[in-house]
């Protein structure tokens, strides 16, 4: 499993998902930041139809087995799917 973190340095919202991120990266899952105002991070966005901060999206062999748009959910949320 993927989780895919799409965040951007002015968005109120973005913190919170970036700490959910690091969280999960150190119980070792794999876990990818993406600064949308980045060229890279812009391009991730746009391949997943990222269209709001922050968003989180969960892979499984590259298919969406979940997604939050706009919001940051609660890790137990998050757990359920990896």
């Amino acid at each position: 499993m993927l989780v895919k973190i799409f965040w951007q340095p002015d968005c109120p919202k973005c913190p919170k998902a970036k700490e959910l991120g690091e969280i999960l990266k150190k119980e070792g899952h794999n876990v990818e930041l993406f600064n949308i105002k980045e060229v890279e991070g812009l391009a991730e966005s746009l391949f997943y139809d990222i269209l709001s901060t922050p968003s989180i999206i969960i892979l499984e062999n590259n298919e969406k087995k979940a997604a939050w748009y706009g919001e940051v959910p609660e890790i137990k949320d998050i757990k359920e799917f990896l």
